[in-house]
């Protein structure tokens, strides 16, 4: 998420805007959702490191990539995660 969503989005309400991470270490993921949801967003994985290029800049799940400024949802992630599966 670009510096400029990070500032505005945090603790937006109702719903959190996702912040996805990617770790393929169970415990690494685990502070990474506390981190995450300390900062005021709701954390989603991507999936393993060999997805992390997608929540890159100019990645599909990156506002300044695919998502095209949008701030998702949970709902809305794991929709689009699903579909990148199907």
């Amino acid at each position: 998420m670009s510096a400029e969503h990070l500032a505005d989005a945090a603790n937006r309400s109702p719903e959190r805007a996702v912040l996805f991470y990617a770790t393929d270490d169970g415990a690494a993921a685990a502070t990474a959702e506390r981190l995450i949801s300390a900062a005021g967003f709701a954390p989603v994985k991507a999936g393993g490191l060999d997805q992390a290029i997608r929540i890159e800049v100019f990645g599909d799940l990156h506002d300044m990539g695919g998502l095209n400024g949008k701030l998702l949802t949970v709902e809305e992630a794991r929709a689009k995660l699903a579909g990148a599966r199907g």
